[in-house]
């Protein structure tokens, strides 16, 4: 089984799990878990909102897009046009639920697949990829199109390799049978300087680097 095929299984199971950390109401135990382990899910998607900002009117891609919680956040934001593409059909599904929940499905295009195969138009004026090469062997062909096809803003996760949760979240992939990639900040200047990126900030974001480049 390939490595797109054993994240696909993962989070095909788990879509209704990772969705739920995005919940304000939850059971406290499950509450402590998220905000514990997983409080930087929320974090990445208040930063992404300031980074962006303002959204109004513009076209936004959305790389690996899990249950659509950043497109229709941008949509809510006034975005015009968000794409969204997640090779799990399950978390397509509950994207395009929520966005007829939030009145904004008329301005979320979510596609189910991988990219870029499943994105064939553009350009975008930003794009983004969160908790995305977290699962992604080979990031700069992903990234070398992403510039390719943005205009203005570029935003972008790695998960460290070195902190403090990382022998849990390894045990914990390693058990799922689920591939997991963490990085060294030398190697994310490698992606990046391969994948053509040079005009870029770099965020300490708790257990992530997040880079919000220019393309």
């Amino acid at each position: 089984m390939s490595v797109e095929e054993r994240v696909q299984r993962h989070f095909e199971d788990d879509a209704r799990r990772f969705d739920a950390i995005y919940e304000p109401e939850k059971g406290l135990f499950a509450g402590l878990v998220d905000n514990f382990w997983r409080g930087v899910v929320q974090r990445r998607l208040d930063l992404n909102l300031r980074l962006l900002d303002p959204l109004e009117g513009k076209s936004v891609l959305d790389v690996g897009c899990g249950s659509g919680r950043f497109c229709i956040a941008y949509a809510v934001r006034g975005a015009a046009r968000v794409v969204g593409v997640d090779f799990a059909a399950a978390m397509i599904e509950i994207a395009r639920d929520a966005a007829a929940r939030q009145g904004v499905a008329d301005r979320c295009d979510f596609r189910v697949g991988a990219f870029p195969e499943a994105v064939t138009d553009g350009p975008f004026d930003a794009s983004t990829a969160n908790g995305f090469f977290d699962y992604v062997a080979d990031p700069v062909p992903i990234i070398s199109r992403m510039r390719e096809l943005t205009r203005e803003r570029m935003i972008l996760s790695f998960p460290k390799a070195v902190e403090w949760r990382v022998p849990v979240r390894r045990l914990r992939f390693w058990w799922n049978d689920c591939p997991l990639y963490l990085y060294s900040k030398r190697r994310v200047w490698e992606i990046l300087a391969a994948a053509g990126v040079t005009r870029y900030d770099w965020i300490h974001l708790d257990r992530d680097y997040l880079i919000a480049a220019r393309p």
